[in-house]
């Protein structure tokens, strides 16, 4: 694989990473939120709906970012 290649891949996982790494913290903001905060039933729902969603992702990722080590 030439250099150029390599460092796209490098770059690809790096970003990967960054994204689960806000996402996570998103998760984070609402969970505190809903453990703390004054929320409607409607605005819980969502936030919880957002949330699993947003685990989905992560792992969707994760999986993204083994794939490209793989290939490294």
């Amino acid at each position: 694989m030439s250099r150029g290649k390599l460092d796209e891949k490098e770059k690809e996982v790096e970003n990967l990473r960054q994204q689960i790494k806000h996402t996570k913290e998103r998760i984070g903001d609402a969970e505190f939120a809903l453990e703390h905060g004054d929320l409607s039933e409607g605005r819980r729902r969502e936030l919880e709906l957002k949330n699993k969603r947003r685990r989905e992702d992560i792992a969707r990722k994760q999986n993204e970012v083994l794939d490209v080590e793989e290939e490294l």
